[in-house]
């Protein structure tokens, strides 16, 4: 995959960016449905600003009773019409069967419809530092897998083939959350010198790996049939 850019944006902000962009040309002939895939309490139904938009909420374990119970490990439930867009922010690494939630998501989506998936970022400077320094990942730890239920650790070459097993073609791919500052309002206390070498070391990772920038990572992809 070609990285597009390091986006400064968050997880939220990036998505609802990319469903007005991708949403823009099907509005002009049709009102688009979009399933929000893990949307836990709804928090990016308030970042999207069309009201052209039928937004549906989806989850295990709905935190907003709007929402609906749905185990992606097992096929649509419901005779909803299929989605134009379906987003996943952050849920592919909670996955135990990733191959089987894909081949149900792609079977749920409209033909040329686009996936919007988001997930933490293993190629992350500090990823790589933390891997040096207790032998793992960021956000990959034990405490991820019991607290968090991170049982899928989600390089962008296995997300590749896992869409492109499932019948997607990947048209971007960008890191989020930006890239690390050295100096913000959060360098401060008797800990300065420790946490500015820890930065300079992050940016010296960063300027020779793009891909190292940002906590998450962001894919776009579209249904291919």
């Amino acid at each position: 995959m070609h990285l597009k850019e390091n986006s400064p944006l968050n997880r939220y902000q990036w998505a609802a960016k990319k469903i007005n962009e991708i949403t823009g040309d099907y509005l002009k002939t049709k009102n688009i449905t979009l399933f929000d895939i893990g949307s836990r309490d709804n928090i990016l139904k308030k970042y999207i600003s069309s009201t052209e938009i039928c937004y549906k909420a989806f989850d295990l374990e709905p935190l907003d009773e709007s929402a609906e119970v749905w185990d992606i490990e097992q096929p649509f439930p419901y005779k909803h019409p299929h989605p134009q867009v379906i987003t996943m922010l952050e849920i592919v690494e909670h996955l135990k069967n990733p191959w089987i939630c894909m081949k149900n998501i792609f079977e749920t989506i409209a033909p040329d419809g686009y996936l919007i998936l988001t997930t933490p970022n293993p190629a992350w400077s500090n990823s790589r530092i933390d891997l040096l320094k207790t032998g793992y990942l960021s956000c990959f730890g034990k405490t991820d897998l019991e607290l968090n239920h991170h049982v899928f650790t989600p390089w962008p070459h296995i997300i590749e083939r896992l869409l492109t097993d499932s019948g997607f073609e990947i048209t971007e791919f960008s890191t989020l959350d930006g890239k690390t500052n050295i100096f913000d309002e959060n360098l401060k206390g008797f800990s300065i010198p420790i946490k500015l070498a820890f930065r300079l070391i992050k940016k010296t990772i960063e300027s020779r790996d793009a891909a190292s920038c940002g906590m998450s990572y962001g894919i776009i992809a579209k249904r291919i049939g």
